[in-house]
């Protein structure tokens, strides 16, 4: 239903457009009389042709005089005589000329009374971009002033002399402000806004490299600087070429035009858009032959084209534009409806009034409509950008949220995985333990127990190295967290009892030791098993009566990190370190494998009297 409304209001909003541009046609060419300032149509000319060495024969003419339709091809100088009767010698005369030039001067009763630019005309001077305005002082004036206008003018130039004016300063100078306010200052308007809008379209493009932003935009700047000739009396350039590089713009222009609307719609590789893109790139050649080549016939030619490309176009647009359910196509149908139907009522006012030569084109001006269309397609397409990022950022936080979700759960799992590893590998050192230690010693007490020549005391002291290796395996599954004197503790105090038995004096000294990062159960139990293997040996070889522990923090001489540096020593009858290396024994080999295991340092010194064994230990 509301797709049906929009389509029966821009069609309603179409017919309205074209209603009023035709009945603006019938009232500009219709040229009714109406009351207040008086309004001269009819001259006397004196023509001089570019060559020739006198002024033709004085004729009466009609205004407007344009010199391009009279003369084509052909520059030269005319001189216009009117006549006006003046009323009230007291009071000052207002003159207003709509469109004069190239140059001029005006002579009033004999007397100067303006001028612009030299006869003939400067390359750079062209008076007939705005209109001119004058005040005849009452000491110029008589009862039938004569007013005598020279023009000079180039071909090509669109010189001549509209229809003049004349009444008092009240009634005519608001009518020339209001022409100035439509031709001159209208189009500075239209000159920053089409430059400001085809600037930003480009950079759209130099961005986005969409080619409608690059239609638009070339377009746009092309049509600033053809309607900059509107503004400058004094061009930048001279005279033939200050002539192509707008009249090139002109030609150029519409079919950029043409290309973005068909390309926003849609029918951006259809053959009217290629058609297009050939004449836009054919335009600057035309434009310069036609005003270099003296061809004026090629200008209302090529008009001709346009006017067909741009209907064709305007067909395809408003029809796609009154199905179409995209806003931004519906704005750029009636925008393209309304530019469209403003070109055809200054073609018509062109061919059908009487006063074409000084009439200010609507097209100029609905140009503008193109701006509005784009500023509505940025928005748009802004707004759709918008809601797609949303789109995306609700898609991307689901997939965020269901991918946290996963990775949650994974790692549960594998927390759940990671210990039932520890669990299990905590069982197989707890079963290897005992297999190794407790068995071991076990199958050692066993053997012994079955020779015959074997006493009570060496069960004895079979059995109790068993229990303390039970002991300290049972001790090492506690948690020590690195903290190094609660594992030497731990020692010291399943130990002690044997070494007494032995009649050893154990000597401690444990200062306070920083805590080990990283340290576990099975740090601490390679740690005691190393120190419990170092006091077997103690108590069964060495016939020690003393011994000492000691531990303390020793700091590295490189500037490398401190170590924890554990001596045991004792006062035995000592051993050769590299014979019992090298022997069948394995006490000192499994004290070097778990010194490995720790990736600690471990140092054997041995001699009669002095035994010391060193552990360095790097956090």
């Amino acid at each position: 239903m509301l797709s049906c409304l929009c389509g029966r209001g821009l069609r309603a909003a179409l017919f309205a457009v074209f209603s009023v541009s035709f009945l603006s046609c019938l009232l500009a060419a219709s040229g009714h009389a109406h009351a207040g300032p008086q309004v001269i149509d009819r001259a006397e000319v004196f023509t001089t042709l570019a060559g020739e060495t006198s002024p033709s024969i004085s004729a009466q003419v009609s205004l407007p005089y344009q010199w391009d339709r009279l003369h084509p091809a052909t520059d030269g100088q005319a001189v216009f005589r009117l006549h006006v009767a003046v009323p009230d010698l007291t009071a000052p005369l207002a003159l207003y000329i709509p469109r004069l030039g190239n140059s001029f001067v005006i002579r009033v009763n004999g007397k100067d009374l303006a001028s612009f630019g030299t006869l003939p005309p400067d390359p750079y001077d062209d008076s007939v971009t705005e209109p001119q305005y004058f005040v005849i002082p009452p000491q110029l004036l008589a009862a039938d002033t004569r007013v005598e206008i020279t023009v000079g003018t180039q071909a090509g130039r669109l010189g001549g002399l509209s229809p003049v004016i004349v009444g008092t300063e009240g009634e005519v100078r608001p009518m020339y402000r209001r022409t100035h306010l439509w031709n001159v200052e209208g189009s500075r308007f239209v000159v920053i806004v089409s430059a400001v809008l085809g600037l930003l379209a480009m950079l759209l493009w130099w961005r986005q490299r969409d080619p409608a932003y690059l239609y638009y935009g070339l377009g746009e700047l092309l049509w600033s600087v053809q309607t900059l000739r509107a503004l400058l009396p004094h061009s930048p350039l001279p005279w033939p070429w200050w002539g192509v590089i707008p009249l090139a713009s002109f030609f150029c222009a519409p079919f950029l035009l043409c290309r973005f609307a068909l390309t926003v719609m849609g029918h951006g590789r259809e053959r009217l858009a290629q058609a297009c893109g050939v004449f836009a790139l054919v335009a600057p050649f035309v434009a310069t032959f036609a005003i270099l080549g003296h061809a004026p016939w090629m200008i209302p030619a090529w008009q001709a084209v346009i006017l067909v490309v741009s209907i064709s176009m305007a067909v395809i647009v408003v029809r796609g534009a009154v199905r179409s359910v995209v806003w931004e196509q519906r704005i750029l149908g009636f925008a393209v409806a309304f530019i469209v139907a403003c070109a055809t009522r200054d073609v018509l006012v062109l061919r059908l009034s009487a006063r074409a030569y000084e009439m200010v084109p609507w097209t100029r001006f609905a140009w503008v409509a193109f701006g509005v269309s784009l500023a509505w397609i940025i928005a748009e397409r802004m707004r759709e950008d918008r809601a797609a990022i949303a789109r995306m950022n609700m898609s991307l936080n689901d997939q965020l949220a269901a991918r946290n979700a996963e990775l949650t759960a994974a790692f549960e799992r594998e927390r759940r995985n990671e210990k039932e590893r520890g669990a299990l590998e905590e069982r197989q050192r707890l079963m290897r333990d005992l297999h190794d230690g407790l068995g071991s010693q076990l199958v050692g007490a066993l053997r012994v127990a079955q020779q015959a020549s074997s006493s009570r005391e060496d069960i004895t002291l079979q059995l109790r190295e068993a229990v303390d290796q039970l002991k300290i395996t049972v001790d090492a599954m506690q948690e020590t967290d690195g903290d190094i004197p609660s594992v030497l503790g731990a020692v010291r105090y399943r130990l002690t009892p044997r070494l007494q038995a032995a009649g050893i004096d154990l000597h401690w000294d444990v200062g306070r030791l920083p805590p080990v990062p990283g340290w576990g159960v099975r740090e601490a139990y390679q740690l005691q098993m190393l120190l419990f293997e170092a006091f077997t040996n103690m108590v069964v070889h060495s016939g020690a009566r003393n011994a000492s522990l000691s531990a303390r923090v020793m700091p590295d001489a490189a500037g490398g990190p401190d170590a924890i540096e554990i001596g045991i020593s004792d006062d035995g009858r000592g051993f050769d370190v590299q014979a019992a290396s090298a022997g069948n024994g394995k006490g000192l080999a499994n004290m070097r494998m778990r010194a490995q295991a720790l990736r600690a340092g471990l140092e054997i010194r041995s001699a009669p009297g002095q035994t010391r064994i060193v552990i360095a230990l790097w956090p």
